[in-house]
């Protein structure tokens, strides 16, 4: 008979298939693999979607390419493929699927993809996939953003950092993320963040030293996305000091830069919330950690008077024929125990007093810690304000997009110049560059 205990103790149909299409995208095999197959089925839906079936001689498995994802050509029954897709369950029908995020014929596999799998299987050999892999700090001092100047990925990650851990210190290093020129922008962000990783350039900038890197931008096409998958983007992040975290696209997107850095998003948001704890949970924690041990602490206290009162119970019932020696054995038992806990609440209380200071203290060095670093941002705000310097009869160089100018690196011949000076602003361009 089914008894409410038993009915209560039954699983959901709906709670364990998609238990089962959580552990399906959880596992690391079964995701983002590249397969190869003949068309068996084909067929494009008004929406766009396409739903196909995979064969070979063993086995067929049915798939599915979003709209966005589609070819824009349809592909014959009887062709040979190669995929890259992840395996998913639909959970209306509980149907295994594989959600396809590319295909190409077996004959135009394409120069581009060639290049990316002989720089993976080369990256390979010199042992840079296999190596250890730097865990992220769990509380980050300061983190350096290298994303598309502007872009919404930008804005994403800023909002959740703010929203995560307000007051958190952010640099964020805006680049080219597409284009020929993406790649050099992309590399040139990433120097850019290690010498803000650097110790000794961090404490002139008057700034904590950046302990981790965000590189990515948001999603597009994989034309788009291909700087992420060339030798100079990889190359740069593997000689980061600091823990990398590679955001670039959406989830099914992997490329070159997720194999080698330290730590793979999804996403910029999903970066954003790997990189930055909740501190209002944090906090909490503290709190439901000092609550724990004083509940503890009561709770021994408890134990050792219950104790204490049983023992009197017990020896108050003794027979009378043994009742003097009884009397006798209760004196010393009391004497002990008075002792015994005398010396243990004496103890307890000052292990309570003890943490109680040590959280006190705790407290007060992390309220200095945080008046000292405002002190000191206020003084290098003061120091560093550029009218200071104007005022002295300097100027200084902006890109007329807003960009500081501080080498001659960043000029061409042509380059329109905003120079700013103490009672107005200058717009010129740039007729000669000489570099000593």
């Amino acid at each position: 008979m089914l008894t409410p205990e038993v009915l209560g103790s039954a699983l959901p149909v709906g709670r364990f298939v998609l238990g089962l299409r959580r552990l399906l995208n959880e596992e690391p095999t079964l995701q983002h693999q590249m397969l190869r197959g003949e068309v068996a089925r084909w067929t494009r839906a008004r929406s766009g979607h396409v739903y196909l079936t995979l064969r070979d001689d063993d086995a067929s498995i049915d798939a599915v390419m979003w709209a966005s994802r589609a070819p824009s050509v349809d592909f014959e029954e009887g062709s040979e493929v190669v995929v890259i897709g992840s395996v998913d369950l639909y959970p209306p029908r509980g149907q295994l699927q594989l959600q396809v995020t590319s295909i190409q014929a077996v004959d135009n596999i394409g120069e581009l993809e060639a290049q990316r799998r002989k720089l993976i299987a080369s990256l390979k050999a010199e042992g840079v996939l296999d190596r250890p892999r730097r865990p992220l700090p769990l509380i980050p001092r300061h983190v350096a953003i290298v994303i598309g100047a502007g872009s919404a990925a930008e804005a994403d990650v800023l909002r959740l950092t703010d929203d995560r851990w307000p007051g958190l210190r952010r640099t964020v290093i805006g680049v080219l993320v597409q284009g020929d020129k993406a790649p050099e922008e992309v590399a040139r962000g990433l120097r850019v963040a290690a010498r803000l990783a650097n110790p000794d350039h961090a404490e002139a900038r008057g700034v904590p030293p950046v302990d981790v890197i965000i590189v990515g931008r948001g999603g597009g096409s994989t034309e788009d996305l291909w700087a992420f998958n060339l030798e100079r983007v990889a190359r740069a992040i593997v000689s980061m000091p600091v823990p990398v975290v590679s955001a670039v696209g959406h989830e099914s997107d992997v490329l070159v830069s997720d194999l080698v850095a330290d730590v793979r998003a999804s996403t910029p948001s999903d970066a954003a919330e790997r990189v930055v704890p909740v501190k209002h949970d944090l906090d909490r924690r503290h709190d439901e950690l000092a609550v724990r041990l004083e509940g503890a602490t009561a709770r021994r206290f408890n134990e050792v008077r219950q104790h204490h009162r049983l023992l009197q119970h017990r020896l108050a019932g003794a027979p009378v024929a043994g009742l003097s020696r009884a009397r006798s054995q209760l004196a010393g038992l009391q004497t002990r125990l008075d002792t015994t806990v005398d010396g243990r609440l004496g103890e307890a209380a000052r292990r309570l007093a003890a943490h109680a200071h040590a959280l006190q203290q705790a407290t007060q060095r992390h309220v200095g810690d945080q008046r000292a670093r405002l002190a000191g941002l206020e003084a290098a705000l003061r120091t560093t304000d550029p009218r200071n310097v104007l005022e002295r009869g300097y100027g200084m160089l902006q890109q007329p997009d807003g960009g500081v100018i501080d080498s001659v690196n960043d000029l061409a011949v042509g380059d329109g110049l905003l120079v700013h000076l103490v009672d107005g602003t200058v717009t010129t361009a740039v007729e000669d560059v000489k570099r000593t």
